[in-house]
């Protein structure tokens, strides 16, 4: 029972992944009654950690995948930042929303406080009071 579900340690890890599906991933024998559950997650195909952005061949497999959309383009391949976890003896992951929260929270800083920063009334208000209104 130990080998059917393990959680990977945190880390930066950026997969390409695609929804599991019966036709192009396949059952073992004994998952029939797991059908339902696989159809609603992502199966991770290929990973790479910060090491092997680095130092190993990710272009290969880009490239690779990049031939298999050629052939098969009906297939929607995703890349992202991922989290990461096994279950029966796949791995499945879910999209790591991170990046997309940090970007929301910069424009929101950007287009709504910074303006006042700027503004030439709070700027003048703060040379006389030393702080902003």
């Amino acid at each position: 029972m130990e080998d059917l579900s393990e959680t990977y340690p945190p880390q930066l890890t950026i997969a390409i992944y695609e929804k599991w599906s019966q036709q192009e991933h396949g059952i073992k024998p004994g998952e029939e009654d797991y059908i339902n559950y696989f159809n609603t997650k992502n199966l991770a195909l290929c990973t790479f950690n910060k090491e092997d952005l680095i130092y190993d061949g990710t272009i290969d497999c880009i490239d690779f995948i990049h031939y298999v959309r050629v052939l098969e383009p009906e297939r929607t391949f995703e890349i992202n930042p991922i989290i990461m976890y096994r279950y029966k003896n796949r791995d499945f992951c879910f999209k790591h929303n991170g990046i997309n929260k940090f970007q929301k929270l910069w424009r929101k800083f950007h287009y709504k406080i910074m303006p006042r920063y700027k503004n030439i009334r709070n700027l003048q208000h703060r040379t006389l009071y030393g702080k902003f209104k």
